[in-house]
């Protein structure tokens, strides 16, 4: 029986509707009350038999019909109550005044999708007129119970969807789907709630209102847990569930194993907690399960065993957690309808045959990288019965005790696409019969131990691969001089960190959809082809690092799409082509450990996408040129270890991107496929101390500037204190004097701070505790004195980035500060003269300057004026002469007494 709600009408009126509801048909039945002024009609029931529409179609039935308010216009009948012959399409229907249908306009709808409409223009009916469900969902309800999950997701003050979510017609909202009788069946909203309104805890009953629902996605909501989870439980024809990305618990487990319809369930990145193992036992009732992604979870333990009764399992993603333990060959050998397999990036350990899969026909996707396995492909003997798409094994132990040999079964598969064997040892040459696979678009091989050349085939045969990395193995000889002709369709080539020699061929220029090219890291001589640094303008990313080309640098012209160009260590001397400039998106320029001399360019700031310039380990000399100060996005500026002298500009506070935070947009490359999906521009930066190389996210938001290692003079410019954005600062072993500016104290994002082997002087401004984010600092070796501020992050730092500063005291140094206050005890004028006095250094020096003074007083005299010269030496005869006189006297006058005691003692006698 049809269920009312929102009727208001007289006794008699209710009567009427309750005896006509025994009619056989009250499921396929529409109600029509007049207004009450014009008298009370009940009309006949509308069957199958009544609802002729043109020739062709008829109405089986009025099923599931839910108007509301503002719904007084048209009614909607479900579609698949339209019976259409065949070749017929279905027309717009009117109701007339009589309650037959006609057609009254012909054409297809079908951009209509589930709704036909029903205009209710001619039929006579009161304001009073309500169409209701058979299920007693309505639409005022759902319409309530979805501005309701709005108001909870933007608790306590977001405002995500109120202006998308407005009017009665929720079918259209944002995020929102209905069926063909306008319940909401779809609820797809994910990463909507704002940042900064903390964890979210929704009410699981505002979504049982949604009895119709069959797909719900909420991930990344940064949903904590459910208010009155069980009510999760009535959603029984939910289909999909998608909660990725969530700070849950496995508490939300025992609520999804009673969801009998799901056949899909994502649960990837909610950190569940050590209880998940367990209750993972709850997800295997759902036989109907096809998808189930648990990755990134950190989840812990084996795998449980009931994963091999989850026969329906078409993908399963358990790839970046910690399960550990042996992998059960029973496991997967049961689940014969799986499509994809992940499970890489975990701890299992032991010995995997792939023989396990064997009969598992329908798998076109596995990867087991990055585990502890040592996966065997060669024993026992075994043919696969399925046909790979995709195939990862990175970091196995591959055929580790079968010679270490390139899986044979790969060569029964005809429609492979992608192949990863990266880092597992492999020998021998390298395998060019994968080179040729008709269907293979990416293959990666970095990693291993291959060695001999690449053998390119000398016909006509032409490989379809995109991208081939061969990086990191023993492989010799020349480069091949027709992979043009070979490789057509490459976008991507990698085969750095080989033992190729001679020159780069000129076909790699004829190689005209090539976007990256990595050639760094072999013994590479000679000439960069002109067609390679020329009018190649799919390029983006150029890699010639570590090589020994031993030119002047080469100029660049019509590359317009080149974005990084890698030329670091290569042996370029002269100066720095001024050709540069004609490579409208350069951003990063690495040409680092050179012998490039003379002076740095000033026009660098006419190349106006210029990010990162690393010069660094050349023989540049002169001034810093005031114009870079006009390369408004510069993030990362290193000059050290050159032969610079002068100050430091203190226009560097004009540069933009160092004052406001700001993102670095890196080459996107659209040909990414799943092997290459985590494919980032790398650049190699020295931060903190050390020489990393920076990606992604990291890379678009590192902003620093290098100055170490030169002849800097003067004062630090207190305007580098308003470079907010810096995220690092390298000043040391230059010849800086003056103090450390107290403006430091506002370079908020500042991690690195190196100042040391200067001659600064000074205390240590308080301020700069404020730093929060500083991680490295190195004030060690000038002449810096007073209490050393102990606060905040710096009470991370031990006594290395002190040291050499004599005039420092308190932690974390030995030298304590004796003052209450904690700062350094002062002498006072005297105790500090009577030091000076009492040091050995001012008694030799009064030695040293009275012996030359004395010497000059009495020589220069003598040589300058001959009358002084007789005076002199008259005086000194006079008194050589009074001398010799008394001393004669003195002699006569003992040898009289000496006389006289004689004759005494002879008289005695």
């Amino acid at each position: 029986m049809l269920k009312l709600a929102n009727y208001v009408g007289s006794d008699k009126e209710t009567q009427a509707m309750e005896e006509s509801s025994k009619h056989k048909n009250v499921m396929d039945t529409m109600y029509c009350f007049p207004n009450r002024t014009s008298g009370i009609e009940i009309p006949t029931p509308i069957d199958a038999a009544a609802g002729m529409i043109g020739d062709a179609c008829f109405i089986a039935g009025v099923e599931n019909v839910a108007i509301g308010q503002g719904y007084k216009n048209e009614i909607v009948v479900s579609r698949n109550s339209i019976v259409c012959s065949a070749g017929m399409q279905i027309a717009k229907l009117t109701v007339t005044g009589k309650m037959s249908l006609k057609k009254v306009s012909q054409g297809n709808i079908s951009s209509l999708m589930d709704r036909v409409y029903v205009s209710l223009k001619n039929l006579v009916c009161g304001d009073r007129i309500h169409f209701l469900s058979s299920n007693g969902a309505t639409k005022e309800e759902e319409r309530v119970a979805l501005l309701q999950l709005r108001d909870s997701l933007n608790r306590p003050n977001g405002s995500a969807l109120v202006n998308e979510w407005v009017g009665n017609d929720y079918c259209d909202w944002d995020g929102i789907r209905c069926d063909r009788n306008l319940l909401v069946h779809n609820i797809v909203l994910p990463s909507i709630r704002q940042l900064g309104l903390g964890i979210w805890y929704p009410n699981a009953t505002l979504l049982s209102h949604f009895e119709n629902l069959e797909y719900l996605y909420l991930s990344d909501n940064n949903i904590g847990s459910w208010i009155m989870p069980e009510a999760l439980r009535r959603m029984s024809n939910l289909k999909e569930l998608d909660l990725s990305s969530n700070p849950l618990n496995g508490d939300i487990i025992p609520q999804i194993r009673c969801l009998p319809s799901l056949e899909e369930l994502y649960l990837s990145t909610i950190y569940p907690s050590h209880a998940f193992i367990p209750a993972l036992s709850g997800i295997c009732r759902l036989q109907k399960l096809k998808t189930l992604n648990l990755s990134d979870n950190l989840i812990q333990g084996g795998i449980h065993p009931c994963l091999s009764k989850m026969t329906s399992l078409v993908s399963l993603d358990l790839s970046f957690n910690h399960f550990q333990g042996n992998l059960p060959s029973f496991i997967f050998s049961n689940l014969t309808s799986l499509i994809a397999l992940y499970i890489s990036h975990n701890k299992f350990d032991g010995t995997l045959s792939f023989a396990t899969f064997a009969n598992l026909s329908n798998l076109r996707y596995i990867d087991l990288s990055n585990n502890d396995l040592m996966v065997n492909t060669e024993s026992p003997s075994w043919f696969p019965s399925f046909q790979l798409m995709f195939l990862s094994l990175r970091n196995c132990h591959l055929n580790k005790d079968q010679g270490r040999v390139v899986p044979s079964f790969i060569s029964y598969h005809t429609s492979i696409f992608e192949i990863s064997l990266d880092y597992n040892a492999l020998q021998g040459a390298l395998p060019s019969w994968l080179l040729y696979n008709t269907t293979l678009l990416g293959l990666s091989l970095r990693g291993n131990s291959f060695s001999g050349g690449i053998q390119l085939s000398s016909g006509f045969a032409t490989s379809w691969l995109q991208m081939l990395d061969i990086s990191d193995n023993r492989l010799s000889g020349q480069l091949s001089s027709t992979i043009g002709n070979s490789f057509p369709e490459l976008r991507y080539l990698n085969t750095s960190s080989n033992a190729f020699k001679g020159e780069i061929p000129s076909s790699y220029g004829n190689l005209t959809k090539l976007e990256v090219l990595d050639l760094s890291n072999n013994f590479l001589q000679g000439r960069i082809p002109i067609n390679l640094r020329q009018n190649h303008t799919s390029l983006a990313q150029l890699i010639l690092s570590g090589n020994n080309f031993h030119e002047t640098m080469p100029s660049f012209s019509n590359m317009s799409n080149l974005a990084c160009l890698h030329l670091r260590n290569v042996g370029f001397g002269g100066s720095i082509t001024r050709s540069l400039v004609n490579l409208p998106v350069l951003e990063v320029l690495d040409i680092s450990w050179n012998n490039l001399s003379v002076s740095i360019p000033d026009w660098f700031h006419t190349m106006p996408n210029l990010a990162i310039i690393l010069l660094s380990r050349n023989q540049f000399h002169d001034t810093i040129p005031i114009s870079l100060c006009q390369i408004q996005k510069l993030h990362f500026l290193d000059l050290s270890a050159n032969s610079l002298s002068g100050v430091i500009p203190t226009c560097l506070n004009n540069i933009t991107s160092w004052k406001k935070e700001s993102e670095l947009l890196l080459p996107y490359f659209t040909w990414i496929i799943a092997l290459y999906a985590d494919y980032r521009v790398k650049v190699p930066l020295t931060t903190k101390g050390n020489s990393l190389v920076y990606e992604g996210t990291p890379l678009s938001f590192m902003t620093g500037l290098d100055l170490s290692m030169n002849q800097l003079t003067g004062e630090i410019p207190s305007q580098l204190g308003e470079l907010t954005a810096l995220h690092s600062l390298n000043l040391s072993f230059n010849i800086l004097t003056g103090h450390i500016p107290k403006s430091f104290s506002i370079m908020e994002k500042v991690e690195s701070l190196d100042l040391s082997h200067n001659n600064l002087v000074g205390s240590i401004p308080r301020e700069i505790v404020q730093l929060h984010f500083i991680a490295t600092l190195n004030v060690s070796f000038n002449n810096l004195s007073g209490s050393i501020p102990f606060l905040n992050n710096f009470r991370t730092f031990d006594e290395s980035s002190y040291r050499g500063n004599k005039g420092l005291c308190g932690l974390p140094l030995d030298t304590a500060c004796t003052s209450p206050n904690n700062k350094p005890p002062q002498k006072d004028e005297e105790e500090e003269r009577a030091g000076i006095a009492e040091s050995d250094f001012f008694f030799f020096s009064c030695i040293a300057v009275s012996y030359v003074v004395g010497f000059w007083a009495v020589i220069l005299p003598l040589v300058v004026s001959k009358n002084w010269r007789r005076k002199h030496y008259a005086v000194v005869d006079s008194c050589i002469y009074i001398c010799c006189n008394k001393f004669s006297g003195f002699l006569t006058r003992i040898k009289d007494c000496c006389g006289t005691w004689n004759t005494k003692i002879l008289t005695i006698n």
